[in-house]
């Protein structure tokens, strides 16, 4: 061995016990970090166990998109809401599973979550396989993916079919008990000239609640012995056979009236049900065509008076707890107006008669409460010039000699009529409670002297002014095919019982005649949502003008909330 060789013979050992000693320590940090993963690992597992047994349990269902929309993962919750194996739901467009009216409200909705417009959940339609409807929330959120440019979606799906149709029940009974009010109110407070035409309007409340065409007051004279049809309502298109039940006799329809002598409602869901004899016991009687009929007598006191109902001929009704007795009420507070009116109209000695029975006692000297005796007056001593007084608007009941000379205005929403002056142009917007006291036919007297006599129209459709979102669609027979700007976003600025009034967002290609569907959500307690066919009647730039049309363009739910809110 030379010298050159003795370091290096004595480094080698050096060297390796080195490296021994670094693979040893690498060894121990290895295993710590083994045994951390390991202990990670575990950790995920559970929490993996415990959120899967968490999301088998819970009854919101998760369904991922990808950027075209199409299935890419789904929970075994949303299996079952969707009514499909899940081989068969993967790779499938998610539009196969939402009911048709609701396809542009989802893509409307996803285009403004994708720009962050849009946070909040929002309710559609979605259906099953077999095609069964169901209402969901929809809670979504892109979902950005690396391998894909543009974010795909999460969906977090509630079912709230049964959470719908308890609102929408308490909806409908809260309309019930605000509608009846207002029918009680209006019968109750009316001045006797416009009662009649109070009870009609009354009438056409009632059948709108209840689907029927045609709801009537039938009254009996002569002792009984006749009986006339006094007070009806009709919708369009349907007759009436009241010319043949003016002064009428009893006799003819026995049959009928024996059953509400008794003090009984008779409602009849389908006539075609009835025996021979029964359906010819009723032939001329009701709208020609009825298909179901309601009617349940009026008593004042233990005194059989006449009857109130209700015929259905576009379509079979069956009559809900709910409606008989709303008929019911009707037709008690009905009577009461009739009495009312009967006894404004009496001779002054039985009018004195009648009503010493409500009112206040006289005053005796021995009465030591207080009496009012009138306004302080007020004195300013510091100014003694007297003050001229504004010309004020004058409303009276009366009526002009010839009829012609009589100008209309509408009670718009219920609640104002607008009277303008042709002498001065000056206006006066008249509140409901002047009219009722006063009456539907106003002499008015102008505040530059000029004299006018007003009718006040009622039962004129009027259009409410609101401020609803919704969405619309192009629907099939329209002049251009399908386009992707054939959907969009409406702001509804107006509406009523047959008609809608809204602006489009953007630049849409509308004209008159083009019909769609529109959908929109009222601002009521349940927030019912409105579905239905329209064509279009005018454009007005951004303004269009539609009226409902299809099976049932009149809709009830739109007809409450024009009458109670």
């Amino acid at each position: 061995m030379t010298k050159d060789d003795r370091p290096t013979e004595h480094a080698l050992p050096e060297r390796l016990q080195h490296q021994i000693t670094e693979q040893t320590h690498h060894r121990t940090e290895l295993e710590a970090i083994n045994q951390a993963v390991t202990s990670e690992r575990d950790a995920l597992k559970k929490k993996l166990t415990d959120c899967s047994r968490l999301l088998q349990a819970t009854t919101t269902g998760l369904i991922s998109l990808d950027k075209s929309g199409l299935i890419d993962g789904v929970s075994s919750r949303a299996v079952e809401m969707l009514g499909a194996d899940k081989s068969y739901l993967l790779k499938k467009p998610i539009s196969l599973f939402i009911a048709t009216e609701d396809q542009s409200v989802f893509f409307i909705n996803r285009s403004r979550i994708f720009a962050g417009t849009l946070k909040a959940p929002f309710e559609i339609n979605l259906k099953k396989k077999d095609g069964t409807i169901w209402s969901a929330r929809v809670n979504a959120q892109p979902v950005e993916t690396p391998s894909q440019k543009l974010p795909g979606m999460l969906l977090a799906v509630e079912d709230i079919t049964p959470y719908r149709q308890a609102l929408e029940a308490l909806q409908l009974k809260e309309y019930f008990v605000n509608l009846l009010f207002s029918i009680i109110d209006d019968l109750s407070v009316w001045s006797p000239a416009d009662i009649d035409e109070i009870i009609i309007y009354s009438l056409e409340k009632v059948g709108l609640v209840s689907g029927a065409d045609r709801v009537y007051v039938c009254l009996f004279h002569d002792r009984k012995t006749r009986l006339s049809i006094t007070h009806e309502w009709l919708s369009d298109g349907v007759e009436t056979p009241a010319p043949a039940l003016q002064n009428a006799s009893v006799e003819t329809f026995s049959r009928i009236l024996s059953q509400v002598k008794q003090s009984s409602t008779v409602s009849v869901a389908d006539i075609d049900t009835l025996a021979a004899i029964e359906h010819a016991a009723h032939e001329g009687f009701h709208a020609p065509g009825v298909k179901s009929f309601l009617f349940t007598p009026l008593f004042y006191g233990r005194y059989l008076i006449g009857i109130i109902g209700c015929d259905a001929v576009r379509q079979p009704t069956d009559w809900s707890r709910e409606t008989q007795n709303l008929v019911k009420c009707v037709g008690s507070t009905i009577v009461n107006a009739l009495i009312r009116k009967q006894t404004q109209k009496a001779p002054a000695k039985v009018r004195e008669t009648i009503l010493q029975f409500v009112s206040p006692a006289p005053h005796t000297s021995d009465d030591d409460s207080l009496e009012y005796e009138g306004p302080i007056e007020v004195i300013d001593s510091d100014d003694s010039t007297p003050v001229e007084e504004k010309a004020h608007w004058r409303f009276e009941e009366g009526e002009p000699d010839d009829p012609n000379l009589v100008n209309t205005a509408l009670l718009k929403d219920g609640k104002t009529a607008n009277i303008a002056c042709k002498h001065c142009n000056h206006q006066k917007l008249l509140d409901i409670s002047v009219i009722r006291n006063i009456g539907t036919r106003l002499k008015a007297t102008c505040t530059c002297g000029n004299e006018m006599y007003i009718k006040i129209e009622l039962r004129r459709e009027h259009r409410k002014m609101v401020h609803l979102e919704g969405v619309y669609i192009r629907g099939r027979g329209d002049r251009i095919a399908m386009k992707s700007d054939d959907w969009g976003r409406i702001l509804i600025e107006n509406l009523s019982r047959h008609g809608i009034g809204f602006k489009v967002f953007g630049k849409p290609d509308v004209r008159v005649n083009d019909r769609f569907r529109v959908k929109f959500t009222l601002d009521n307690t349940a927030s019912s949502v409105v579905q239905k066919e329209v064509v279009v009647r005018s454009v007005a730039e951004e303004a269009i003008g539609c009226q409902f049309v299809g099976k049932d363009p009149c809709d009830v739910t739109i007809g409450f909330y024009m009458m109670t809110t």
